[in-house]
C-alpha cells in the first residue's frame, strides 16, 4: 500500500508548502534495506538522509543503549567504519539523527501556522498538522518516550532543542483563548501530553492497533485526516467553555479543586 505523507520542509520527506496548501502526499523519504553479500566498495558513500533515517528508527526502537556504530553500519550494509569515520562517536550519531528527524517537524509547524485566523481554529490545525505530520514518521514518537523515561543529557537536548519549541508553538494561542474567555483554564503541559503521547499513540503502537484498529494500522491519507480530525474534537469540546460559563474562564478548573484537594 502507498504510504502518505503531510508535506512539510526539510529532510527529503516533504515539500515546502504555505499555510494555504496543507495536504497529503505520497512519501518519498529514502527506504533503508539492508543490501546482501558484502558491502560494494562504493558504499561508504552512503547518502546522509539514508544514514539519519536508519539511525533513528534504530535509536526509537531499541533505546540509545541497545544501538551501536556497528549494529547500524551492518543495517545499511557499509564499511563498519563508515560511522566513526562520520560521527566521531555513538552520542554525535545520535545527536545528528535526532536533529534529523525533529528540526522539519519544527519547521513546519511554523510554516503551516497561520496567525491570522481565529485562535480556535488555528488551534485546531496545530493539533491536526501535527499528528498528520507524525502519522508517517512514528519515530518522533517513539524517540520522545524512550528518552524521556529517565533524566539524561540526551534528554535534555531533545527537551530544550525539540519538545519544548513545540510546546511554545500552543502557548500563545491558549493565552489568547484564556483571554478571550472561550476555553478553560487547563494547564498546557496537560493539553501537551494528551496530544503528543494520546493522539501519536496509533502510529508507534502498529502491533496493538493492527488488533484494536486495523485500518489504523497502514492508514491512506483520508483516513489519517479523519482520525486526526478526530482527535482534535476530543481535546477542543475538552478545552472549551460553555457559553454560559464563559464570564470566568478558571471556573470550570476550580470546581475540580475540591474533589483534588480531598484525595491529596
Amino acid at each position: 500500500m502507498e504510504r502518505m505523507t503531510v508535506a512539510g520542509p526539510a529532510n527529503r520527506d516533504c515539500a515546502e508548502i504555505g499555510a494555504d496548501k496543507i495536504g497529503l502526499m505520497p512519501d518519498t523519504s529514502p527506504r533503508v534495506a539492508r543490501p546482501r553479500g558484502r558491502p560494494r566498495k562504493d558504499a561508504e558513500f552512503a547518502p546522509t538522509d539514508k544514514v539519519m533515517a536508519a539511525a533513528i528508527e534504530a535509536f526509537s526502537v531499541h533505546g540509545y543503549n541497545g544501538v551501536s556504530l556497528r549494529t547500524v553500519n551492518d543495517e545499511l550494509g557499509v564499511s563498519r567504519n563508515l560511522l566513526y569515520q562520520r560521527f566521531g562517536s555513538k552520542a554525535e550519531l545520535w545527536r545528528a539523527a535526532v536533529d534529523w528527524a525533529f528540526r522539519p517537524l519544527l519547521e513546519y509547524l511554523e510554516t503551516a501556522d497561520d496567525e491570522s485566523a481565529d485562535p480556535m481554529i488555528r488551534l485546531r490545525m496545530l493539533i491536526r498538522n501535527f499528528i498528520e505530520y507524525s502519522a508517517t514518521r512514528p519515530y518522533l514518537a517513539r524517540i520522545a518516550t524512550v528518552e524521556g523515561s529517565a533524566p539524561t543529557d540526551r534528554l535534555e537536548y531533545l527537551y530544550h532543542n525539540y519538545i519544548r519549541p513545540v510546546q511554545r508553538r500552543f502557548v500563545p494561542v491558549f493565552e489568547l483563548l484564556r483571554e478571550q474567555g472561550r476555553i478553560k483554564n487547563i494547564p498546557t503541559e496537560i493539553f501537551y501530553f494528551q496530544l503528543t503521547s494520546g493522539g501519536t499513540a496509533p502510529f508507534g503502537q502498529v502491533g496493538l492497533v493492527s488488533l484494536m484498529a486495523p485500518k489504523l494500522a497502514a492508514p491512506d491519507g483520508n483516513q489519517v485526516r479523519l482520525y486526526a480530525e478526530n482527535v482534535a474534537d476530543m481535546l477542543l469540546n475538552g478545552l472549551s467553555l460553555p457559553a454560559a460559563d464563559r464570564s470566568d474562564p478558571g471556573q470550570t478548573f476550580r470546581k475540580a479543586d475540591p474533589v483534588r484537594r480531598k484525595h491529596d
